[in-house]
């Protein structure tokens, strides 16, 4: 089975980042309902009978909308952490628990024979998790929310090769926007969002540890623009002598649509 990842969503109207690797296919979150990830994945060659997983990182409506819907239709097992099911429970209603697996940050674990492991990361949530899926092409990190790149989260995707990773916002377009203060100040505060900035530096960290190949998810409709996130991520990364398409690849995750998807050997294309 051959490796890939893509984002089938990503924002704030709904996130889903899809893995498959060369035993399991995965999905991380699913913040979109049950029809349109379906389609999504049908437009990508996969199909959602085959999913073996659905991974939680929090329960945020934008992450877990549409996973009740999915387990119902097909059976397919959610990994999530204790918290994070106790507080989601209203958004995924009548579910069967049976198919629930409660997972720990810190502690492995085995969809089919692909190990991935959650760790902890700084949001606002009740016990946020990223996820770090071991692949024999290069491992896959994903970490889209949070307020601060922390230790934890960098040593967790140390050498990761392709890092889904999260370019919320540009500090002066959060600034001078609309939003009123206390949503400024949630968006940008430790346990908020992760800006371009912020994201440039992280990415700097990851690429001295062998990362190729950079996501940069969760882009804000309001206060980010695409080609703003690449450019700052990009320019900081220049100065680490690093040059786009020579050294590393990278793209933004679309909002409405899939992203082109990241293949083993690390080349930006269609799937």
């Amino acid at each position: 089975m051959s490796v890939f990842s893509l984002s089938l969503r990503s924002g704030s109207s709904g996130n889903s980042t899809y893995i498959r690797t060369e035993s399991a296919r995965i999905a991380v979150d699913c913040g979109l309902n049950g029809k349109q990830f379906a389609l999504a994945l049908r437009s990508v060659g996969e199909d959602v009978a085959d999913v073996d997983a659905l991974l939680l990182t929090h329960e945020h409506i934008d992450h877990c909308s549409g996973i009740g819907v999915v387990m119902r239709r097909h059976g397919i097992p959610l990994y999530t952490t204790m918290s994070t099911f106790e507080n989601a429970r209203k958004i995924l209603g009548n579910i069967d628990e049976a198919l629930v697996r409660i997972i720990e940050p810190g502690k492995a674990f085995t969809i089919r024979d692909t190990v991935v492991l959650p760790f902890s990361i700084p949001h606002d949530a009740s016990d946020p998790v990223g996820f770090r899926i071991s692949s024999i092409g290069g491992d896959i990190g994903v970490a889209t929310d949070l307020g601060h790149f922390s230790s934890e989260v960098g040593d967790s995707l140390a050498g990761c090769r392709v890092v889904y990773l999260e370019a919320n916002f540009d500090p002066e377009m959060l600034e001078s926007g609309s939003y009123p203060r206390f949503l400024k100040n949630r968006i940008a505060g430790s346990h908020g969002h992760l800006s371009n900035f912020d994201a440039g530096d992280a990415a700097a960290q990851l690429l001295h540890t062998g990362t190729e190949a950079f996501a940069l998810s969760h882009l804000s409709r309001d206060n980010n623009r695409p080609g703003l996130a690449l450019k700052t991520v990009s320019e900081r990364l220049l100065r680490e002598g690093a040059r786009a398409g020579r050294d590393y690849v990278i793209n933004a995750s679309p909002r409405y649509e899939c992203s082109r998807a990241f293949r083993r050997h690390i080349i930006l294309e269609n799937v």
